[in-house]
This record gives structure tokens, C-alpha cells and sequence, in this order.
């Protein structure tokens, strides 16, 4: 049986990037509470991120961030909730309007650019590296 080469085509709008941005998060627990947390985003886009919290909240919601490094705050909606195996809680937040400034700042690939590869040798010889 032949093994086929799967790739998923990439739907989103911009890439996802690994990238530890120091954070601080306001916002109201489901049971009301105001909270402020700090933490730090887990990957981020150009129009959201994932956090690690410790706070209970719900999908649509609408949290603060504020970038530790720059000061800069944005209002973020949750737009998703989930529990990884290492026992956290993570959310998925989008940035409620279009920012012209870059929160994160860093430059992102544009939509739909393919992922660069290292190239073995002029034909694809695997030798050129040792």
C-alpha cells in the first residue's frame, strides 16, 4: 500500500507564530468577578492569539490585552476555550476591530504564502550537507 503525501490547505487569514509576548489580560469571570492576570500568548496571528488563564470565562466574551513590552492595549473577543493535555486552560481570542498598528510587532507572512523549505543541494541531493 502506497503512502500519499497529505497537506491540509491553510484557511486562515494570516499564519499562526509561536511567540512567548508578555501579557496582561482584564476582563469578568462567568460568575462576575472582575480579574487581571498576567500571562504570556502561546502563539499569536495577526488578528488574535492563544493564552494560557486560569480564569473561567465564556466564548464572545470581551477581555482587554495589554502588551507588556509596548504598553499598547487591545480589546480581544474569546472565540474559543480548551483544555490541553498539560492540564491548561487556553483561550483562543480575536482582536475585536482591525488595528493599523502591528500589537505584536512583527511582520507576517501574507495570506496564502507557502512555508519556506530548506533545499538539499542544486538537485536535490541530500549529500550537499555532509
Amino acid at each position: 500500500m502506497q503512502v500519499t503525501s497529505y497537506r491540509r490547505i491553510e484557511r486562515r487569514r494570516s499564519a499562526r507564530v509561536t511567540l512567548a509576548v508578555p501579557l496582561r489580560v482584564d476582563g469578568q469571570s462567568v460568575s462576575g468577578e472582575q480579574f487581571i492576570l498576567r500571562t504570556q500568548s502561546h502563539t499569536v496571528s495577526q488578528f488574535g492569539c492563544l493564552i494560557p488563564v486560569d480564569a473561567e470565562v465564556a466564548p464572545d466574551q470581551t477581555l482587554v490585552l495589554m502588551n507588556e513590552n509596548t504598553r499598547q492595549s487591545i480589546q480581544c473577543r474569546v472565540v474559543s476555550t480548551r483544555r490541553y493535555r498539560d492540564g491548561k486552560k487556553y483561550l483562543g481570542v480575536e482582536f475585536v476591530a482591525p488595528t493599523k498598528t502591528n500589537f505584536w510587532r512583527i511582520a507576517f507572512p501574507k495570506p496564502g504564502a507557502k512555508s519556506l523549505k530548506r533545499q538539499y543541494g542544486s538537485l536535490g541531493d541530500s549529500s550537499a550537507f555532509g
